[in-house]
């Protein structure tokens, strides 16, 4: 006979949503990643083809799925495991030199993030980006404890701190309005791009207006925080994707001058140490993966 292996996933159906896995693909190639959310399923079905067993999809079978654009786990501790199971997802599989572009759209994320003020999702992927280059002894070690880390690092950071009611927010004292056609607006090829990211950039590096302490320059939707849009403001009350809460991003240059030496440094080394990294987390895999390991983990040892 055939047993199964039914797991839950963040989608709901009739309040189960059930992945069905043979035990003999279980033995072979084991168990998903010890990565808690984001990229193991995906992984596992990368690892289940390259084994050559095939995915097999339900004609007829549908699944609501909330919106992408009114999520906010991208941007919140989330964000944390976003990069870091994508990075040990290709450092398993990649078949592209270091990772192909990877390292460098994370880079171009990173940057976007810091100039938009928001400086707890620029340092859950920072974590996300240490452990990564400590090594994959790190995954089954923090498996339980890292989700509550990762929250209390983030509430010291003025944009992880919400509220549910914008009114609660002093009022926004306007910047004076931009000359016509000075509206900031989205790059437009790939100079305009550069362009953009250097001067916000360098505004970054300027004193915040004392003015600004106590009142944000403006309220930005979600939909409208782009960083073209925030960078050249001291601080802005931003909605959530869902709309039920708001956050204060404040400009901190020290802030800002911290985490951007720290993120270059990161994906420098990153880059650097790919090939050294790829091999042991590679090397680790079966280890990790294997029904035995996770029994030791759901026993506490």
């Amino acid at each position: 006979h055939t047993s199964w292996l039914h797991r839950r996933v963040d989608v709901e159906y009739n309040g189960w949503w059930m992945c069905l896995i043979p035990t003999a693909i279980i033995r072979e190639i084991g168990l998903a990643l010890p990565v808690f959310i984001k990229w193991d399923d995906a992984e596992y079905g990368i690892r289940a083809k390259a084994a050559g067993f095939p995915t097999v999809s339900m004609p007829g079978v549908a699944v609501w799925h909330v919106p992408w654009q009114d999520k906010t786990d991208a941007v919140d501790w989330q964000a944390y495991h976003h990069l870091r199971n994508r990075l040990v997802s290709a450092l398993l599989h990649s078949p592209y030199k270091r990772g192909g572009s990877l390292v460098g759209e994370s880079s171009q994320v990173q940057v976007q993030h810091l100039l938009s003020m928001q400086y707890s999702t620029a340092k859950m992927r920072l974590m996300a980006l240490e452990d990564v280059l400590s090594g994959p002894e790190h995954m089954h070690a923090e498996l339980a404890s890292k989700p509550a880390e990762l929250k209390k690092v983030r509430a010291t950071y003025p944009d992880a701190q919400s509220s549910v009611d914008v009114e609660a927010f002093p009022a926004a004292k306007r910047k004076k309005p931009p000359k016509r056609g000075k509206e900031p607006t989205s790059p437009s090829n790939p100079i305009d791009l550069v362009v953009k990211a250097a001067i916000g950039g360098l505004r970054q590096l300027r004193p915040v207006d004392p003015t600004t302490k106590d009142r944000p320059q403006a309220v930005v939707a979600s939909q409208d925080a782009h960083w073209w849009i925030l960078s050249p403001l001291d601080g802005a009350v931003v909605s959530a994707a869902d709309g039920k809460t708001a956050s204060w991003h404040k400009r901190d240059p020290e802030l800002f001058r911290n985490l951007m030496r720290e993120s270059v440094t990161a994906h420098a080394r990153l880059l650097r140490e790919w090939p050294a990294l790829a091999a042991r987390y590679q090397e680790a895999a079966p280890d990790f993966t294997s029904p035995e390991q996770w029994r030791r983990e759901f026993q506490g040892e």
